[in-house]
């Protein structure tokens, strides 16, 4: 059984790798397929167990190395392959409740923390994406200029009608705006992608049956609450701080908006399950979700904020069988 299971996470590995490897091609398909190269290092570390996951995540750096490069291949396992059996490892992980009968009865890790996992692994690797680009603020804009500079290039058009100094000008400011914003939505767009891999895993091996966790309730999903004096810390960076500092707040900042988000989604799961027409109310909050981006965010952010103190769930929350698909 080991040895099958070994197998198997071998053939995730080498998925994952392909997956990372088929970005080379610039097909319009590649990088939906780049986004989705965590997903077979999850569905074996959850399936089959935590020793499979670390099997898919060494054949995925071999793989990556011989197509590429041993770089290549290193940045995979950086930002790829380890952050996911990781993630994967740690949602495998229960302890005994103390004074429970002897029924096997076991604590498993609270879907909070994975949540807020996910959110530093995102950021964090997003801050080192950043310091690739540039050891310094001034080249990390000057990396942008430089792209930019490409883009005119390949499409004159871009700029037609500025010429000289204005045109150098126009590069620059929209250099350093993205300079401001760029990493910190790439951050945010990281954590969202992260958490919805990790969920799409897990259904996937509950599916066959080999998910040792029972499904839990995402509607009483809470991060901890440290969580808020690091968002005070983030926020105080992106105020104050300026260069580097401001931006890693920024990131920070973006990133932990995405947790309160869906911290604010779970609230609004379980506080509308009393309601007859909660299918139909669903389905128009996730239809403005989907189709006005960026400030919903901001507004069930807020509601997951506002959760820590007055944990409306607990309020609110009737004993009713929870859907299993909600």
């Amino acid at each position: 059984m080991m040895l099958k299971n070994f197998g198997f996470g071998a053939g995730c590995g080498a998925v994952s790798a392909l997956l990372f490897a088929v970005i080379s091609t610039a097909s319009p398909i590649a990088f939906p397929l780049y986004l989705v190269a965590p997903l077979p290092i999850l569905i074996a570390t959850l399936g089959f167990t935590q020793q499979a996951g670390l099997v898919a995540s060494l054949t995925a750096f071999l793989v990556t190395s011989l197509i590429f490069s041993p770089l290549a291949g290193l940045i995979h396992a950086i930002s790829i392959s380890l952050p996911s059996w990781f993630i994967g490892y740690l949602a495998l992980l229960a302890r005994p409740i103390e004074g429970a009968d002897n029924d096997n009865k076991v604590e498993w890790y609270p879907i909070g923390r994975l949540l807020i996992w996910n959110i530093a692994l995102s950021a964090v690797l997003t801050i080192a994406g950043v310091l690739m680009l540039g050891s310094d603020y001034a080249s990390f804009v000057d990396a942008f200029e430089k792209l930019l500079n490409e883009l005119v290039e390949f499409e004159p058009a871009m700029f037609a009608g500025i010429v000289g100094a204005d045109k150098a000008s126009s590069i620059s400011m929209i250099a350093n705006i993205l300079a401001l914003v760029a990493a910190p939505i790439s951050a945010a767009i990281s954590s969202m992608i992260s958490v919805g891999l990790l969920y799409g895993a897990a259904r996937i091996v509950k599916a066959s049956d080999r998910l040792p966790r029972p499904w839990p309730d995402l509607a009483t999903t809470a991060m901890p609450k440290i969580t808020l004096p690091i968002f005070l810390a983030c926020l105080i960076l992106t105020i104050v701080g300026s260069d580097f500092i401001g931006l890693f707040g920024r990131i920070g900042l973006a990133s932990l908006l995405v947790g309160f988000c869906l911290q604010g989604l779970a609230v609004l799961h379980m506080v509308t399950r009393p309601i007859k027409s909660r299918r139909a109310m669903l389905f128009m909050i996730y239809s403005v979700f989907i189709l006005l981006p960026g400030w919903p965010i901001l507004g069930f952010a807020a509601l997951g904020i506002a959760d820590f103190w007055f944990d409306f769930r607990s309020r609110f929350n009737k004993p009713l069988t929870p859907s299993p698909s909600l």
